[in-house]
């Protein structure tokens, strides 16, 4: 009876490292394929990871990719139950909608035969009329029931239509919040602001301390000073561009835990940038701190 061979423990160690690397890149798939629309972005994140780790599989960088697979997973988390709640719910009030169509469509198809019927009574009677003026009075009266019922019909139509419309731009709105291009600056490929909000509210509910490093451009090019950025922070961490001079990363420490880190990227940068670190206060909200770093930004020359 054969056995499994004792693994040494540097190879259990890759072994385990291969199986979190594993693990990592099934996970990414799955989400993709439980939300498609929002999971594409999370699944490239994921994947990027063992490429990362394959050239510095230490264990400080082993925690720091935990700490990023985790929050991903949040802020996908979030950003997948968020969309799909706002999907079921458009698709609720366009079946309430389509129920209602359904009813304004019977009820006027049962008012178009009422008043067809009654109109061809009413012009047989006519027709057994030998008065002149008799026939004049009748052929108004038919005239300004078609007209009113043409009013009424055409009121129904069109109201059925803008409904209709607005449930479109509604589902256009909510498809559009999952397009991987809305969350990309076009100039630098970094992503945008709005990614960048997003993965603040997803801090905050994490409860951990961390601080945002707002960089700012002297008349350095975004694409240059992002990769000069880049080259200062670890692996892991996202460079968003919040403005048109403005960069942010996020750090997931305390103010105190990253003084020393802050400078060593100023001084980095040179004197073409500036490095502000503003830290989450407990308890603070997102908007606010969103709000504290939008006061940091210097205006651009006009």
């Amino acid at each position: 009876m054969s056995s499994t061979p004792e693994l040494t423990n540097p190879q259990a160690e890759q072994a385990a490292v291969a199986c979190y690397l594993s693990t990592v890149v099934a996970v990414g798939n799955c989400i993709e394929e439980v939300c498609p629309a929002v999971g594409a972005m999370y699944r490239d994140r994921l994947h990027r990871l063992p490429r990362r780790l394959g050239f510095d599989a230490t264990p400080q960088a082993l925690e720091q990719s935990r700490e990023a697979v985790e929050t991903d997973l949040m802020e996908y988390s979030r950003t997948a139950s968020a969309w799909i709640a706002a999907g079921s719910n458009h698709a609720a009030m366009l079946l309430e909608h389509l129920r209602r169509t359904e009813e304004t469509l019977v009820a006027s198809a049962d008012l178009q035969r009422a008043f067809l019927q009654d109109l061809a009574e009413h012009i047989g009677t006519s027709a057994e009329v030998d008065e002149e003026a008799q026939l004049r009075v009748a052929f108004k009266r038919y005239a300004a029931g078609l007209r009113a019922y043409s009013r009424r019909a055409l009121a129904e139509k069109l109201a059925t239509i803008d409904e209709l419309r607005r449930r479109r731009e509604e589902i256009d709105a909510w498809l559009a919040q999952a397009k991987t291009s809305d969350f990309n600056d076009s100039e630098t490929g970094l992503l945008n602001r709005q990614a960048a909000e997003r993965r603040i509210q997803t801090q905050v509910g994490k409860n951990k301390p961390f601080c945002v490093i707002l960089v700012g451009s002297h008349g350095l090019n975004m694409k240059d000073l992002a990769d000069h950025l880049a080259a200062t922070i670890r692996p892991y961490d996202v460079i968003f561009r919040w403005s048109q001079d403005e960069l942010v990363t996020i750090f997931e420490a305390s103010q105190a835990e990253i003084a020393a880190r802050a400078q060593q990227i100023a001084s980095w940068l040179g004197d073409g940038s500036s490095v502000t670190v503003l830290e989450h206060h407990a308890e603070e909200p997102a908007e606010q701190l969103i709000g504290r770093i939008e006061s940091m930004l210097v205006p651009s020359p006009r």
